[in-house]
């Protein structure tokens, strides 16, 4: 009897000392899971987000200022356009390439006047590092500009060729199109709105960009040197 009271204990001490020891096991398996759940919040949120970032460079949208093109023409002279200045026009910027098969009917083409005849046509293609002058200068339609300026594209964010933004001191339109009815109703489209939602005329704007700089040098309405007429700012009889 004594001896099944001692089998007895012992198997109780062993049973004891094996539980004991699965509970340090698990324990030791949860520290190493992790922290507690408020600290796994707080470390949550030293995580980077898995939001989608927004997009570093968007295309223009429309009313942005139009970006000076800057480069070379395919025979090797330099060609600046500045969009803003008084003399500015509305201006079609056809982004083409040499090797893209849809851009080949405007090569052909964009030297026939199809588009109302205020607007003016400029060429952009990438520089000299993507494009080879010989081969601009085979496919340049007569009497229109071409430049060579891989920033352009960067600028505008052109997604790619054949691609057509309408500038008039700002972007008045932009699209993709792969033929001239596409292409006409582009412009005719960004024309009319623009004639909708600026209904100054070309001679107003350039007058106010005037007032605006007379204004930059202290000039404004009712100065006396915009009166020569009148003598020490009084008026005459």
């Amino acid at each position: 009897m004594v001896a099944l009271l001692s089998a007895e204990t012992v198997l109780l001490v062993l049973l004891l000392v094996l539980v004991a020891g699965l509970l340090r096991s698990h324990a030791e398996i949860l520290r190493r899971l992790g922290p507690p759940e408020e600290d796994s919040r707080a470390a949550d949120s030293r995580l980077p987000s898995t939001a989608v970032p927004p997009p570093r460079n968007g295309r223009p949208r429309e009313g942005a200022v139009a970006a000076r093109i800057a480069g070379a023409t395919p025979e090797g002279d330099a060609l600046t356009l500045d969009f803003t200045g008084p003399a500015a026009a509305p201006t079609l910027l056809a982004f083409l390439t040499s090797g893209c098969s849809t851009c080949m009917s405007f090569w052909e083409t964009l030297a026939e006047r199809r588009l109302p005849a205020e607007v003016r046509i400029v060429i952009v293609t990438h520089g000299s590092e993507r494009e080879r002058p010989a081969r601009l200068r085979s496919l340049a339609p007569a009497g229109v500009p071409v430049v060579m300026c891989s920033a352009a594209w960067e600028d505008y964010h052109v997604p790619g060729a054949p691609y057509f933004i309408l500038v008039d001191g700002a972007i008045c339109g932009e699209g993709v199109a792969t033929t001239w009815q596409a292409l006409a109703s582009l412009v005719g489209d960004a024309l009319e709105e623009q004639r909708e939602h600026s209904p100054r005329s070309a001679g107003t704007r350039r007058g106010l960009r005037v007032d605006a700089t007379l204004a930059s040098g202290g000039i404004g309405p009712g100065h006396p040197s915009l009166y020569p007429g009148r003598a020490n700012g009084g008026d005459s009889d």
